[in-house]
């Protein structure tokens, strides 16, 4: 760590945390509130607490939002998101579980299901999202949940591969809407300092559904199947369905919507305006009209391709096919289920580790490389394939390290599109429709069923492991054109990948709040309005004493 960057972590830790609330008292529902200074000296508990989760040190007037908003929305979206991707996973858990054999599906049907769900998926990402923008998420989010828990109950009542086609697209159709809108709503509400942990913490929670379904179908199987003559695989989607049906009901209560228009009723009037306030204080606007001709303008959009392709083309590992190696091998049901649960705990550790790293030191790209790192390591040793199976386990589960992929590209992905909220909030909806758009027919053509699980006809971990290396060049390229558009609006990234105009970089190298800092040099006009624009990506400094002198 630089000795600058040392300095103001010793000036936040040895002077008191001081911050000052100053809303309008127009805008403000419980009343005026202005110039109201909490003092808070940092215990060394908190001090070291809040290095592993940043709330313990958050300013006192807002520590009570940030602790409602964790037990509110981030709770929520997490168990929402665990929930839907059991309900996911339960196709294959089931397939591999006795509904091969029930319905006689030796072609190349378990693809066809991910495809199906895949089309479904890629029809209403867009519309759906373009839904939110008028109306409520915390209306449209549980109607949607609740169709979900619906079309997952009556799955098992399907004799023939053709009707559970038909219900896979209705589920993905009605879950199109939930990632990108979360995302959404956990960078509407955190600060960049904040949002990284939430963020991967919230994306990497598919590793708890993939450990949890793995169970849940091995425990069934070894206690229920049969039970009041109905197959274990047709217990795994009634018991899943019953676990979604609540979630989808708590959304109506527990999604907040967006700070400017918020009725959650866990957050209080003041936490209502220390949450717009928050905002403000980033630059963060409320949400504007998406609008069809702002929709075309984004065709032109470069960070929006750049960032889609290594969103989308992973969809090509070939790190998740172990189940037809486990089965080929000879391995019992339960063991199938439980083994590959190992990647999905080390993906949820990791996400946790690379949320707070990338906090702490702001390493967007840094830390999306190194989990590209071991994707790749794991897809080239399953293309040579002739190793032992003891390296076999090593390759499928090492890419369980680069787990919290998509959120590693989503946290990478709003710090550069840090010019255009509406952009950030698109990004997902149209990254998610070309992901599932890929995965619709990529899979089925490189890694077919007959052919698993060497895939040699297809050389289908050649392929991916090619695709891999793709999404390596990628980084450096989008790095290199970051700066290239940077440098044409005359700024350049400092140290905590804020752009600043180039002739302060020196003096600003390390400063977090760039409007005070531009208004204090008396900076105006074009370049402090780009500075302005970007400033809604990144924190204010609540702890320092720039807020404490304005007082």
């Amino acid at each position: 760590m630089d000795s600058a960057q040392d300095i103001r972590i010793d000036e936040e830790k040895k002077v008191a945390t001081t911050s000052t609330i100053e809303l309008d008292s127009q805008s403000d529902t419980s009343g005026s509130i202005a110039n109201v200074p909490v003092q808070e000296e940092l215990t060394r508990w908190r001090k070291i607490v809040g290095v592993f989760w940043d709330t313990a040190a958050t300013p006192i007037e807002e520590r009570g939002l940030v602790n409602r908003l964790d037990a509110g929305l981030l709770i929520y979206v997490t168990l929402s998101y665990v929930v839907k991707s059991i309900d996911a996973s339960s196709i294959g858990n089931a397939y591999f579980s006795g509904m091969q054999e029930e319905l006689g599906l030796y072609g190349n049907e378990y693809n066809l299901f991910s495809t199906f769900f895949n089309v479904g998926s890629i029809a209403m990402a867009i519309p759906m999202q373009m839904i939110t923008f008028v109306s409520r998420p915390s209306i449209v989010v549980p109607i949607c949940e609740i169709f979900w828990t619906i079309f997952t109950i009556v799955t098992p009542a399907c004799h023939s591969a053709r009707q559970i086609y038909a219900l896979r697209f209705l589920v993905g159709a009605s879950q199109a809407i939930c990632y990108p809108v979360f995302a959404m709503m956990v960078s509407s509400w955190y600060k960049p300092s904040e949002m990284a942990k939430r963020m991967l913490i919230y994306d990497g929670s598919w590793a708890i559904a993939s450990i949890c379904s793995g169970y849940i179908m091995a425990g069934i199987y070894a206690t229920m199947n049969g039970a009041y003559g109905v197959p274990a695989w047709k217990w795994m989607f009634y018991i899943t369905g019953i676990m979604s049906f609540p979630v989808g009901i708590a959304g109506f209560f527990c999604i907040p919507d967006f700070p400017n228009n918020t009725r959650a009723l866990y957050l209080t009037a003041d936490m209502k305006a220390t949450a717009i306030r928050r905002m403000e204080e980033i630059g963060r606007v409320g949400r504007r009209k998406m609008t069809w001709n702002r929709l075309w303008s984004y065709r032109k959009e470069w960070r929006l391709y750049a960032f889609t392709v290594p969103y989308s083309i992973f969809v090509l590992s070939g790190a998740s096919y172990m189940n037809y190696w486990l089965q080929k091998s000879g391995y019992s049901v339960e063991m199938i289920n439980i083994l590959p649960t190992i990647t999905a705990v080390i993906g949820f550790v990791m996400a946790y580790v690379y949320g707070v790293i990338s906090d702490i030191y702001y390493c967007r790209w840094q830390l999306f490389a190194v989990a590209v790192f071991f994707t790749v390591l794991g897809n080239f040793l399953l293309a040579i394939w002739d190793i032992p199976d003891g390296a076999k386990f090593f390759a499928y589960y090492i890419p369980g390290f680069g787990g919290p992929y998509w959120g590693l590209v989503m946290s990478w992905a709003e710090e550069v599109m840090y010019d255009d909220a509406e952009l950030r909030g698109f990004y997902p909806a149209f990254a998610n429709a070309v992901y599932y758009a890929m995965g619709a027919w990529i899979p089925n053509v490189v890694f077919p069923n007959p052919d698993a699980p060497e895939f040699i006809p297809t050389h289908g971990y050649w392929v991916a492991f090619a695709v891999m290396m793709v999404i390596v060049l990628s980084i450096p390229g989008i790095i290199y054109y970051q700066k290239y558009d940077l440098k044409k609006k005359g700024l350049r990234l400092n140290h905590y990948n804020i752009p600043v105009p180039i002739e302060f970089y020196d003096e600003l190298k390390y400063t977090m709040n760039m409007d005070t800092a531009l208004k204090e040099r008396g900076v105006s006009g074009a370049v402090g309005q780009k500075v302005d624009r970007f400033d809604d990506q990144f924190e204010v400094e609540t702890q320092s004493v720039h807020i404490t002198e304005k007082v």
